[in-house]
């Protein structure tokens, strides 16, 4: 959820953000998460970034996203990391 007038850029970074404490200051392998099937623009969002759908309901897209594959996009998103 964003709030009206940020950014364009606000959902990337936070999901840039999200992606880099869970793998590299929690040290998690992997997230788990489900979309709504009819809020095609996340889901679209979240295949962008490497996710895949592991299940289908009725109602939701299931996903898995790795840490090894955010390490393969994340030089795509280097410009939005605190250094």
């Amino acid at each position: 959820m964003m709030k009206p007038g940020v950014s364009g850029t606000t959902a990337l970074e936070s999901a840039i953000l999200l992606y880099e404490f869970a793998f590299f200051e929690l040290g998690f392998s992997h997230s788990h998460f489900d979309v709504r099937i009819e809020n095609e623009r996340v889901v679209a969002f979240h295949k962008r970034f490497g996710a895949k759908i592991v299940r289908t309901t009725t109602l939701d897209h299931f996903f898995e996203y790795s840490k090894s594959d955010y390490e393969k996009i994340r030089p795509k998103y280097a410009k939005f990391l605190v250094t």
